[in-house]
């Protein structure tokens, strides 16, 4: 295993050398960065590293499997050996992408976290298996190292998994999405962390449009049907500003003409009830989550989670149009691994 210290300001590094030293038999090994060369976004520190990696191990490159876990990822032995199984069940597969989860949730932010990634993100990664075009999602993606034909595989948008994988698309390289292996992850706690972490990803995605878009439209090895979601997918930030207006004005007349249109008002209501009902469900059955009192809130809060993204589209947006590209890098390190992940 090899960890990289980009210059990070927590205590990862400190941690880990601490424990090298205490353990000189271990196969773990500490790759520093300093300044001027530290802190130049996750896509450069992946790509120094990846030529480390590749300089080490010139004999086994072409049976090597390189995966990327965040400072605050967990997955258990279990785990690991299912991703070597697909591999080796697969010789043409080139990038594997496992299932997200979160660590630890305590307060309803972090309860949200969770049901977003799995049960949305479990939705879009099993549309994405069907028409052939699975995306990493940062933490828990493992690639064939034989299948990358450059030293420098990662770009430097934001949303680096994101142009990662569709530069292996792009190639007519194999990726799948596995639903039976998790990788867990820290869930932000607080609103403005969490805004200022969606809005790094809105904006990756706005960067991956205007580089990407027209080289996944000219694709001959993207089908027609990956090219449609792709392109929605990265529309998002757009659609969601339209629609989220849209929204708002739909309401605010309603509420003014309320004697007219408040048979609308309750179908609009029990239309959303009935989606979070189900995407509640849905979480029972994935995530074996219990707690039946936090659900029913959860039903009845998810609209207010969607509105927490607003924010983020127009700092987004923003932030593009004036040229700011600085990595916010998200706060890890204060959660602890249960005993009900390490058993999974």
């Amino acid at each position: 295993m090899v960890i990289i210290d980009d210059a990070s300001t927590d205590a990862t590094a400190t941690i880990v050398n601490n424990f090298i030293q205490s353990h000189p038999n271990s196969r773990i090994s500490l790759l520093r960065r300093h300044a001027p060369n530290a802190q130049l976004g996750k896509g450069t520190a992946l790509n120094w590293a990846f030529r480390q990696i590749i300089q080490q191990n010139l004999a086994s490159k072409a049976n090597l499997i390189c995966g990327v876990l965040d400072a605050d990822a967990y997955m258990t032995s279990k785990g690991y050996k299912k991703v070597l199984q697909y591999f080796s069940a697969n010789p043409e597969l080139a990038l594997l992408q496992t299932r997200v989860a979160m660590i630890e949730k305590h307060n309803w932010l972090q309860i949200m976290q969770d049901i977003e990634f799995t049960v949305v993100n479990y939705w879009i990664q099993n549309l994405r298996n069907r028409i052939s075009n699975a995306a990493a999602s940062g933490n828990g993606q493992f690639i064939r190292v034989s299948e990358v034909d450059s030293l420098q595989p990662w770009g430097n948008a934001l949303l680096e998994d994101f142009e990662f994988s569709t530069r292996f698309l792009l190639k007519g390289k194999k990726t799948i999405f596995t639903g039976d292996i998790v990788v867990y992850q820290e869930a932000v706690d607080k609103v403005l962390p969490f805004i200022k972490q969606r809005t790094r990803w809105t904006q990756g995605g706005l960067d991956c449009l205007f580089s990407y878009w027209p080289k996944i439209l000219a694709s001959n090895f993207i089908s027609r049907t990956a090219k449609v979601e792709m392109s929605f997918y990265m529309m998002i930030p757009f659609i969601t500003l339209i629609t989220g207006i849209a929204n708002i004005l739909t309401f605010s007349y309603i509420t003014l003409n309320a004697d007219d249109y408040w048979q609308l008002f309750v179908v609009l209501i029990m239309v959303n009830l009935a989606l979070n009902i189900y995407i509640a469900f849905l979480y029972v059955k994935l995530a074996n989550y219990r707690n039946w009192m936090i659900l029913s809130i959860i039903v009845l809060t998810l609209v207010f989670y969607n509105y927490l993204l607003y924010p983020v589209l127009v700092m987004a947006f923003y932030k593009k149009i004036s040229g700011q590209h600085t990595w916010v890098k998200t706060v890890h390190g204060k959660a602890t691994v249960t005993q009900e992940n390490s058993q999974n």
